[in-house]
């Protein structure tokens, strides 16, 4: 039987959570009750290690975060600037226990920045506390660095095909794993794997039609399915979500529909990761024409925070918190990060004058200066010479995986080259340069003229050379950080836990679980020219993404030690856009499942009628213009609807012409134009208004579109964000798949779920209740739970179905019941 989703308290399963689980949990407290008390931790071996590696380089001499220092006995014993931080004997009063206990997410969390103290080190320091805290006589504390990752050896020959690197990918997990005792869980059937692969690739469960094809695949299936789904038209918008998350892309900044659409179309043609980033970073111009700029102008070109973005987005590096001081957490300096910054330093936004345009372009002068602004005087502060602060590898000799990048970088320029097909406009120009004996087409000469005039050479939208060199530098493949930075997000999108957590800090204080597996990701993700799919498809095809999850009685300790060791696979919660669209293709809302006038609606409404009374409008307002009325649902419900964008339409280039035109335009002329408007504004009328209640008709049969093409991210109340859409405003935000009354209520009472359960007479559903109930419940497990029922779930459906009113009101209300189940809500 399935488990329904507001039995949010444990994780989902396809079968009951076991009986004896409760015995497991019993037996498991008299266990513990019974057990001997630990002996007492050694100061030397048990918690100096603690204390040095994940304490003191924030609490000593030269760093006295909240006024506590931990590097002598004297110093710790005395507090910090509000409590005490050990009260020997009362580890429930030590401040060093209380903060510790908090979750990562909780104000006053310590050790900060992903610097969690593990289950077993946090035992540790409380027996130590309540055994007295005992510190030998004269020990003073250094800091230390965490102990260099161990790694081991990677495949000697470059793999053959992808298959063959998901399947390297297994073998340097599992001999990562050699030492960590961790549950290995076997893989998925065939129905687990279409459906979760589906979900994650393309962003909604299967269809029956998919179903019945995945199935008429041979041995292969698994891998046609994920070459099948890399070539989907959703592949492109599924994965727009991921990078609009990672970019903090929004629509209600200038620019940011723009480069959503940008985003789309580069993922729909495979622009590799590189090259799209570089353009970002680089870009110049008016998102009509360039909407790569939406990067730019998400920070509103400012340097410092362009700066911070840059390194935490692409290189998962949190320098910004060396933006005010050096940073409290790592070693990065404040002169680190203003040269950094320094990069973005000549960056300006420009608001035009004609019609709000917004544009960026690159200045003459530096705006970053040294010292800062609260350390030196304005005549005392110098602008900053850009400095790159991350090392690129060194090699003696260049590693095959380079050689690979370079030669298909090659061939793929070569082919490029080859198609290219029109000359640019600048070879034009050059191509009417008198020399002797040659005609001089009189048109391109004209152009030549024009162009003079508009200063091509001077342009408006000036090229960053600084922000070029530091797209070059970010993306170069001896950089460390980039290609792994990426693949760390891809791989957790996908598996559900990243190789180092946060995603985005990537840090010598932070842990990095099984590098040897991400640095041959990211080596094979370079190899293959930065390409999303490949990569995708390795992660795919391994067995580490085909774990199935542990049974609900193992001990959550062992659960979280395999999970994070990629042994076992975490329960995971569909994208607030995946279930959206989820329910929309189970519910067969992506088209009118009713005929014309089959839910005649009837409501009243209130609008505003002209009275045909004209009076003179004041000169310091604009004429009140008549709102169009718009329909509004009988039940007032109107949470999980959405401004759809068209990416395609967002992407017209803006016309020449008007370009020039606005460069033409001197100061005199926009200054007349302004004052004619002034004239024209005094000498208007406007309409009186009435309010009126009137009562309307409307044919309710919805018909929902995809959220992955909906204005993002959606206003607070929408389906969307309620299930874990970020606001994208900060960094380091990532989505939020907790649990919550306010999804269980939307699901259970929202109209979606209701529209999706009503059977409509244009489903196929509708004419198989009429001939053959128990294939049709076979049908509506397959569409929404993407397998068969077992014989007691379709016992338990047949009496659904015949003590209803009508087989359609008991089938409603089984697909009701199966859409609020966890099996839906969570990937198998």
């Amino acid at each position: 039987m399935v488990s329904f989703l507001f039995d949010f308290h444990f994780p989902p399963f396809r079968r009951p959570v076991p009986s004896k689980l409760a015995i497991f949990l019993i037996s498991g407290s008299l266990a513990s009750a019974a057990t001997p008390p630990a002996a007492i931790p050694d100061f030397r071996n048990d918690i100096q290690p603690v204390l040095e590696r994940k304490c003191v380089r924030c609490h000593q001499e030269s760093k006295t975060k909240g006024g506590l220092r931990m590097d002598s006995f004297e110093e710790i014993m005395e507090g910090g600037s509000d409590a005490e931080a050990i009260v020997p004997g009362k580890p429930d009063e030590s401040e060093l226990i209380l903060r510790a206990r908090l979750r990562p997410i909780d104000e006053g969390f310590m050790p900060d920045e992903g610097q969690a103290l593990t289950s077993e080190e946090l035992e540790t320091l409380t027996a130590w506390i309540e055994a007295g805290a005992d510190w030998p006589e004269g020990v003073t504390l250094t800091e230390k660095k965490p102990e260099p990752v161990k790694r081991v050896a990677l495949p000697a020959n470059p793999p053959a095909t992808i298959a063959e690197t998901a399947t390297m990918v297994d073998d340097i997990l599992r001999r990562e794993n050699l030492d960590h005792k961790t549950i290995t869980t076997p893989t998925i059937d065939d129905d687990a794997f279409l459906r979760r692969a589906t979900i994650d690739l393309i962003g909604r469960i299967p269809t029956r039609k998919e179903i019945d094809i995945f199935h008429s695949w041979g041995s292969d299936r698994r891998e046609k399915l994920i070459d099948h789904l890399l070539d989907h038209d959703r592949f492109a918008d599924r994965w727009t979500v991921f990078m609009a998350d990672m970019l903090r892309i929004r629509s209600d900044v200038p620019g940011g529909n723009a480069l959503l659409a940008y985003v789309n179309a580069s993922i729909e043609q495979s622009k590799p990761y590189d090259e799209f980033v570089r353009a970002l970073i680089s870009a110049s111009g008016k998102p009509n024409s360039n909407p790569a700029v939406g990067y730019i102008l998400g920070d509103d070109a400012m340097p410092m925070e362009l700066a911070a973005a840059t390194s935490q987005v692409f290189l998962g590096v949190r320098i910004g918190c060396a933006m005010c001081h050096d940073h409290p957490f790592d070693d990065w300096e404040q002169k680190d990060f203003y040269e950094l910054a320094a990069f973005f330093g000549k960056t300006q936004k420009v608001q035009s004058r004609q019609r709000g345009m917004v544009y960026t372009t690159e200045g003459h002068e530096m705006s970053v200066l040294w010292p800062p602004e609260d350390k030196a005087e304005a005549e005392e502060r110098m602008p900053v010479l850009p400095l790159f602060p991350f090392t690129l590898t060194k090699y003696d000799h260049q590693p095959a995986y380079l050689k690979r990048f370079e030669a298909k970088r090659s061939t793929r320029e070569q082919a490029a080259s080859a198609n290219q097909d029109s000359a640019s406009i600048d070879a034009l120009l050059d191509a009417v340069e008198p020399t002797p004996g040659r005609k001089i087409d009189p048109v391109l000469a004209e152009a030549r003229k024009e162009s003079e005039k508009l200063g091509v050479l001077d342009d408006l939208y000036r090229a960053s050379e600084l922000r070029n060199q530091l797209a070059e530098l970010i993306t170069n493949p001896r950089n460390g950080f980039f290609a792994r930075a990426f693949v760390n997000r891809v791989w957790a999108e996908l598996i559900g836990h990243g190789f180092v957590e946060p995603l985005d800090n990537f840090s010598d204080y932070n842990e990095l679980r099984h590098a040897s597996t991400l640095d041959f990701l990211a080596q094979e993700f370079i190899a293959n020219a930065y390409d999303l799919r490949s990569l995708i498809k390795t992660i795919t095809l391994s067995d580490a993404y085909r774990r199935s999850p542990l049974p609900a009685d193992v001990a959550i300790n062992q659960r979280e030690y395999s999970e994070l060791n990629f042994t076992a696979a975490p329960a995971r919660r569909m994208l607030g856009e995946v279930l959206y669209d989820s329910i929309v293709t189970a519910g067969h809302l992506n088209d009118f499942k009713w005929p014309k006038g089959a839910n005649l609606r009837t409501f009243e409404k209130q609008v505003r009628v002209p009275t045909g009374k004209m009076v003179d409008a004041p000169a310091s307002t604009k004429p009140t213009m008549m709102p169009v009325a718009t329909a509004m649902r009988s039940d007032g419900y109107d949470l999980e609807s959405s401004l759809t964008l068209d990416f395609n339409s967002l992407l017209k280039k803006q016309s020449q012409q008007e370009i020039e035109s606005m460069r033409a335009k001197s100061d005199e002329q926009i200054q007349a134009e302004k004052m004619a408007s002034a004239a024209a504004e005094k000498r208007k009328t406007t309409m009186v208004y009435k309010t009126e209640t009137v009562t309307e008709t409307v044919d309710d049969n919805p018909r929902f579109t995809s959220a992955m093409r909906m204005a993002t991210p959606a206003p607070p109340a929408h389906f969307l964000r309620v299930f874990g859409q970020p606001t994208r405003t900060g960094l380091g935000e990532f989505r939020d798949d907790s649990a919550s009354l306010r999804q269980q209520l939307m699901m259970l009472n929202g109209r979606i779920t209701h529209e999706a359960s009503r059977v409509g007479p244009k489903e196929p559903l509708h004419q198989l209740l009429k001939q053959d109930s128990g294939r049709a419940i076979d049908w509506a497990y397959q569409e929404i739970l993407t397998r068969l029922p077992d014989d007691e779930e379709k016992s338990d459906a047949r009496k659904i179905l015949s003590t209803s009113p009508t087989p359609e009101d008991g089938m409603a209300d089984l697909r009701w019941a199966l859409l609020n189940s966890h099996e839906f809500r969570f990937l198998p």
